[in-house]
């Protein structure tokens, strides 16, 4: 049996994905949403319902983490999309009921990441 190359344009290819820990982006990004996290439920905790704190607050907080630790794409543009979602996870355990408005302007976060991405690759290739 021939063995699995894997597909070319997959950006990883066969190395196995590990957790970003050690990168300093990753734990600023996994600090901040901590942070966020837990000022969100200091001044929450009284007021709202336990399922209303977990939906707005930890989950989106968690996201932000596990995104933060995650493995970075080779392509700058990707890695600032991914960057700025969790940081936008930090900034979601805030936002209360806009949390689900936020959602909805990932798609115009990330087209601007990829703006963001192009501009510094061009300026940097001058």
């Amino acid at each position: 049996m021939p063995q699995y190359q894997g597909r070319p344009d997959y950006p990883y290819g066969l190395s196995p994905l590990r957790p970003q820990f050690r990168n300093r982006w990753s734990q600023i990004i996994a600090g901040s949403n901590l942070v966020c996290m837990g000022i969100s439920l200091f001044v929450h905790a009284t007021v709202w319902p336990v399922n209303r704190l977990a939906l707005l607050v930890v989950l989106p907080g968690l996201l932000g983490i596990t995104l933060a630790f995650a493995p970075d794409p080779p392509v700058l543009v990707s890695r600032m999309a991914k960057r700025m979602t969790a940081a936008g996870c930090a900034v979601g355990t805030f936002a209360g009921g806009l949390l689900a408005p936020m959602i909805l302007v990932v798609p115009a976060m990330l087209a601007l990441a990829v703006a963001i991405g192009w501009w510094m690759e061009g300026r940097s290739n001058d």
